[in-house]
């Protein structure tokens, strides 16, 4: 309060600094690499990776829906021969496997022959491989193709692959002989965590538009001021993004994993929606608790400074108390395998630990005592009545 600029400036540029490597973020759905390095299921699978690359777990599964349409049609066999050889160019792609290639071996002519020469000029072997792929890809015009991925299966390739498949995937339709329903569709975990981005970025908006007006109309119920609630969401914005980068810092980059015994990997991408919800309504408790302290003051003294350090003076113990607590239960979490509850409960802990330390110690009381009384600034239509109702008292009985 004596020295406010010698104190905000600094707590700025440390909470602005550790919020940049959220600017990096990569952001996936938790996968086995989410288990500990030495987990039996993660070392098994890390095994067949290693040994069968093709087969790694890291694919995107390609159904084509030719609604009702022969896919073993010449034409159709041909674009997509053409189609599956030019992803298989794609550097993130190790290999590609359907109908339409059986053998890495064939050329676009081969795959015709090998689908529509007669079973008469056949062996029996080949004809026994050629129902069992049959089987194993057809159904009723409807067949798949799965690409084996390069990198993590959390990787970024993953998903950008699947990406441009969809994106491009009106032209190769085009080539089709398809019905009019006909569909190429995407499947599989590079898939579906991006489906999943999308999703929570697609809602995002919406619940933060909630969240922040929400936050708005009920500050200002409560201390009767525009500026205060626009402020106090600035400061919990500041504090989460702070933890959101040191999260990019441990959890990411990795920083910090021989230590907490996890493999440095994306964030996975529905925990910053779930730190931020809990931070915001935990940050926002304390803030009423401390507002509410300082604008009792504000009424009764009509000094700002003195209502801001007599408020936090009174609050103080009381927020720092609860703090404290929910840091210790929340990096309880960080003793989890899974890495999925470690960044929940580092994240948390870390919020409200800034929150409660830099933010609400510091920031918050330096930026009211700069902002003096505009802090309690409102538009007069919006300000509270306060002219004093009068209290009508009974008249006395007359004495005898």
């Amino acid at each position: 309060m004596d020295k406010p600029w010698a104190v905000l400036v600094p707590t700025l540029v440390i909470l602005l600094g550790a919020g940049l490597p959220f600017l990096y973020a990569d952001f996936s759905i938790a996968s086995r690499d989410a288990l500990p390095p030495d987990d039996e299921t993660r070392v098994g699978f890390e095994h067949m990776d290693e040994k069968w690359p093709e087969g790694a777990v890291n694919v995107a599964m390609v159904v084509l829906d030719f609604d009702g349409e022969d896919p073993l049609a010449e034409d159709n066999l041909r674009a997509t021969h053409n189609w599956m050889h030019e992803q298989i160019e794609d550097k993130r792609v190790i290999t590609a496997f359907g109908y339409a290639l059986p053998d890495a071996s064939m050329n676009e002519s081969s795959v015709v022959a090998y689908w529509q020469t007669p079973d008469e000029y056949l062996t029996a072997e080949q004809i026994a491989t050629r129902e069992y792929l049959r089987d194993q890809f057809l159904s009723d015009g409807v067949t798949y193709i799965i690409f084996s991925l390069n990198g993590p299966i959390t990787g970024e390739d993953g998903r950008g692959f699947v990406a441009d498949v969809r994106e491009d995937r009106d032209d190769f339709l085009s080539d089709l002989s398809i019905g009019d329903d006909g569909q190429l569709l995407v499947a599989g975990f590079a898939a579906y965590s991006l489906d999943v981005q999308d999703a929570i970025v697609e809602n995002l908006p919406i619940a933060l538009a909630f969240i922040f007006i929400s936050t708005v109309i009920l500050i200002f119920i409560q201390v009767r001021s525009v500026i205060i609630p626009i402020k106090a969401i600035i400061m919990n914005i500041l504090s989460i993004s702070a933890t959101f980068g040191m999260l990019v810092f441990v959890f990411q980059w990795g920083y910090g994993e021989s230590l907490l015994n996890f493999t440095a990997q994306p964030i996975e991408t529905t925990n910053p929606v779930i730190i931020f919800c809990i931070v915001f309504g935990l940050s926002m408790d304390y803030e009423v608790l401390m507002l509410s302290r300082i604008h009792e003051e504000w009424e009764v003294t009509g000094d700002n400074t003195q209502a801001v350090a007599n408020g936090l003076q009174k609050t103080g113990r009381l927020i720092t108390g609860a703090a404290a607590i929910m840091v210790v239960v929340f990096m309880a979490f960080g003793l989890s395998s899974v890495v999925i509850l470690k960044q929940i409960g580092l994240g948390l802990a870390l919020a409200i630990f800034l929150d409660a330390t830099i933010v609400r110690a510091l920031v918050v009381p330096s930026t009211m005592r700069l902002m003096g009384k505009w802090n309690w600034w409102s538009p007069r239509w919006m300000s509270k009545t306060k002219e004093e109702s009068t209290i009508q008292q009974p008249a006395e009985e007359p004495s005898v």
